[in-house]
């Protein structure tokens, strides 16, 4: 029952940032090894989960020179925080 993104085909190394819509870096992701997966638990620096809505991920390749930009929807099933 884990909640997770799952980013696929990425090189070696990539950057991923995550942005809600007012432009709020949410989280940062640094990949440098051979799978060619990445995955996203949801939460945010703090290790809070995000609230649902729209997000914006920024991925940068740095050794293919090439940037991608990934608009995400989250719907989280749960919106309140026991603990905080």
């Amino acid at each position: 029952y884990d909640n997770y993104v799952s980013f696929t085909h990425l090189p070696v190394k990539a950057t991923i940032r995550i942005f809600n819509l007012a432009g709020v870096l949410v989280r940062k992701l640094e990949k440098d090894d051979t799978s060619q997966f990445m995955q996203w638990n949801l939460a945010n620096e703090a290790n809070l989960p995000v609230a649902s809505g729209m997000y914006i991920a920024h991925i940068d390749l740095p050794d293919l020179d090439m940037e991608k930009v990934l608009k995400i929807m989250i719907i989280q099933d749960r919106q309140i925080l026991e603990y905080y």
